[in-house]
């Protein structure tokens, strides 16, 4: 299943805790219904986002580790 995104933020370069940091920034500025797609290569940023989506009313569509890093598809 393809999950149609309008945003990407790349934070594989960056460490714990700005990808967090970044990603609540962004999906603060997009509109409701609108999905971010985040991508990160830091195994220890996971836990921090699941757990941004989880304290927020933002909806995790999807969440996969593949050639890109760690991706997660995230609806505000």
């Amino acid at each position: 299943m393809t999950i149609n995104f309008n945003t990407v933020l790349d934070v594989r370069h960056e460490d714990s805790p700005i990808p967090m940091i970044r990603t609540k920034e962004v999906l603060d500025t997009l509109p409701n219904g609108d999905v971010l797609k985040v991508i990160t290569s830091k195994e220890s940023t996971v836990n921090n986002i699941r757990t941004l989506v989880a304290n927020n009313s933002y909806t995790l569509l999807q969440e996969l580790k593949n050639e890109e890093g760690f991706v997660f598809l995230i609806q505000k």
